[in-house]
């Protein structure tokens, strides 16, 4: 699909291969050591229409849907509450910018599924409205994206990351394991809150800077092994969701009697993928996947060059 960069962007989902919930912070939210990788699922963004007023407060900001497989998403959520509107007047605020924005939303992404479809659209917007702006990626975006969602910076970035902290610190890795994924999210929604809750972290660090550079080479030095992620790349989320809906580990086990070389939930849940290295293998697991009733979704790790 041809788009015009400068009026549309795509905003691809992405897969946490590994989610390690370390401890509560002193703000109450949670630092994480996690993997993360952008996968061939996307919304698209237009930026309709907009004019920019230097040094003036308010912002409209309108966002109309234009289809897409999981479009009832956007009927349920006010203007105001989507993170696409809340990042851009973020973005601006810092900029002492207001005026009128229009967006348009393909949403192809589901909602509640671990796999950050409304992190990904606030990104593509802050991108799309930078652009617009003419402005290099700057402080000021950054911090927009930082303070709308944990995972709405690693969209700047994309491609396959390191996230620590809430998830605003990223390094990026000069691996892209170009893997077949079979996706199933079943429209359970999770409440992420209530995930974090259910983990019982204390103010404690869990591990030294020491060992945590340890568990990080360590997890590095096996992204070209995929067969190894089994006994090495975990996520804390599953345990306590997975006992709430034991259907997800249901699913998880499928995927490795269907062939899956990995599986995973994905973030709080309820996405379950299964990596595969062999094509034919993910084909034929998600065709027995979807006669079982199960929404699927066939994509892959989406490769992207890493600069510097």
């Amino acid at each position: 699909m041809q788009i015009d960069l400068f009026t549309s962007r795509k905003a691809f989902a992405k897969l946490n291969l590994h989610l390690q919930v370390l401890n509560r912070r002193s703000d109450n939210f949670h630092n994480l050591l996690s993997i993360m990788a952008e996968i061939e699922i996307f919304d698209l963004l237009k930026l309709e229409s907009f004019k920019f007023v230097p040094h003036e407060k308010s912002l409209d900001v309108e966002i109309a849907c234009s289809g897409g497989i999981s479009a009832d998403i956007l009927k349920e959520i006010p203007a105001d509450e989507n993170l696409v509107s809340i990042a851009v007047r973020k973005y601006l605020a810092a900029l002492s910018i207001g005026g009128y924005l229009k967006f348009s939303i393909e949403k192809n992404i589901p909602s509640g599924a671990g796999i950050g479809g409304g992190s990904s659209d606030a990104a593509a917007a802050l991108e799309l409205v930078r652009t617009a702006l003419k402005l290099q990626q700057e402080e000021p975006l950054f911090s927009a994206a930082s303070e709308s969602g944990s995972d709405v910076p690693f969209f700047l970035k994309g491609g396959v990351a390191f996230a620590e902290g809430r998830g605003e610190i990223l390094q990026q890795i000069d691996r892209n394991p170009a893997l077949p994924v079979v996706l199933v999210n079943n429209g359970i929604h999770v409440n992420t809150g209530k995930a974090y809750s259910s983990l019982k972290r204390g103010y404690d660090d869990l591990y030294t800077l020491e060992e945590l550079q340890r568990r990080k080479n360590e997890l590095y030095s096996l992204l070209d092994e995929p067969t190894e992620w089994k006994n090495h790349f975990i996520n804390d989320f599953e345990k306590p969701v997975f006992q709430q809906y034991p259907e997800l580990e249901k699913l998880k086990n499928k995927m490795y009697d269907l062939g899956a070389d990995f599986s995973l939930m994905s973030g709080s849940g309820s996405s379950v993928y299964g990596v595969f290295k062999d094509m034919q293998v993910s084909l034929s697991a998600a065709e027995e996947l979807k006669k079982e009733g199960n929404r699927v979704f066939q994509t892959g790790i989406r490769c992207r060059e890493i600069n510097g």
